[in-house]
C-alpha cells in the first residue's frame, strides 16, 4: 500500500467514528426524550389519580355533612313537636281540672235531687231527665270554654297613648311575628280598636268601649266634647321591643 491509501483508510476510519458518535447522541436524546416523555405522562397520570381521590374524599365528608344535618334538622323538628303536644296537654289539663270540679259539683246536685225521686220516676222519665241534663252538662261545658276564653282584662293604660313610638312599641310587644297585624296596629285609625280588643275580652265588652272612645279622644280621631277636658296619656307597662 501507498501513502494515498493510508491516508483514505485514515479518513474513512475517522468518518466511521464521527458516524458512530452521532448515533450515539441521537439514540441517548431519542432515548432521553422518550424518558421525560414517559416521566412526565407517569407524573400527569398520579396528579389525575391524586386529585380525583381528593375530590372523591371531599364527596364523602359533603355527602356524611349532608346526612349529619339531615339527622339534625329531623331532631329538632321532633323535639319542637314534642314540646309544643306537651305544652297542650299541660294546657288542656288544667282547663279539664277546672272544668272537672265544676262538672262535679253539678253531678253530685243532680245526683240528690234523683236520689230523692228515682223511686217515683218510670224508667222512661229518668232516662229522658237524664239526656236533657247531660245536654245541659255539654252547654255548660262549652260556655266554660268560651268564658276561659273571652276572660282577659288588660289596662287601658297601654292603649291611652298619642306617641307614635309608644305605640309602635306597643305593637311590636304584641305582634312580633306576624307582619300584617303589627303594621295594622300601628295605623292611627286601627290602633285604637286593635289595643283595646287586645286588652279587653268580649267579657269585658264596656271597658273595651270606653277604652276604644278614650284612645281615640287622645289621638284625635273624634271631637272633644266642650265640657270636658280629654284624657291625657298615659305610661304604659308594655315591654319596648325592636321592630319586627
Amino acid at each position: 500500500m501507498g501513502p494515498k491509501s493510508n491516508e483514505r483508510q485514515a479518513e474513512e476510519d475517522e468518518a466511521s467514528k464521527i458516524t458512530d458518535a452521532i448515533n450515539q447522541v441521537q439514540t441517548l436524546t431519542i432515548s432521553t426524550s422518550k424518558n421525560e416523555f414517559f416521566r412526565a405522562k407517569m407524573l400527569q397520570e398520579e396528579e389525575k389519580k391524586k386529585q380525583e381521590k381528593d375530590l372523591k374524599d371531599l364527596d364523602s365528608l359533603v355527602q356524611k355533612e349532608r346526612e349529619k344535618e339531615k339527622c339534625i334538622k329531623t331532631f329538632l323538628e321532633r323535639e319542637a313537636t314534642r314540646l309544643a303536644r306537651k305544652n297542650r296537654e299541660v294546657e288542656a289539663e288544667q282547663e279539664l281540672t277546672e272544668i272537672k270540679t265544676e262538672v262535679t259539683n253539678q253531678v253530685k246536685e243532680v245526683k240528690n235531687i234523683f236520689s230523692k225521686k228515682i223511686m217515683d220516676m218510670r224508667r222512661e222519665y229518668e232516662q229522658k231527665k237524664m239526656d236533657k241534663m247531660k245536654e245541659l252538662t255539654d252547654y255548660k261545658l262549652e260556655i266554660t270554654s268560651m268564658l276561659i276564653d273571652a276572660d282577659a282584662k288588660g289596662s287601658a293604660s297601654n292603649c291611652k297613648q298619642d306617641k307614635q313610638d309608644v305605640k309602635d312599641a306597643y305593637c311590636n310587644a304584641r305582634f312580633p311575628y306576624s307582619w300584617f297585624e303589627n303594621k295594622h296596629c300601628r295605623e292611627l285609625h286601627t290602633f285604637c280598636g286593635t289595643c283595646c280588643s287586645k286588652e279587653f275580652g268580649v267579657k269585658f265588652a264596656e271597658y273595651q268601649s270606653k277604652c276604644i272612645y278614650e284612645c281615640q279622644l287622645i289621638n284625635g280621631l273624634i271631637p272633644t266634647p266642650p265640657s270636658n277636658d280629654p284624657p291625657k296619656p298615659e305610661s304604659t307597662n308594655i315591654e319596648i321591643v325592636n321592630n319586627p
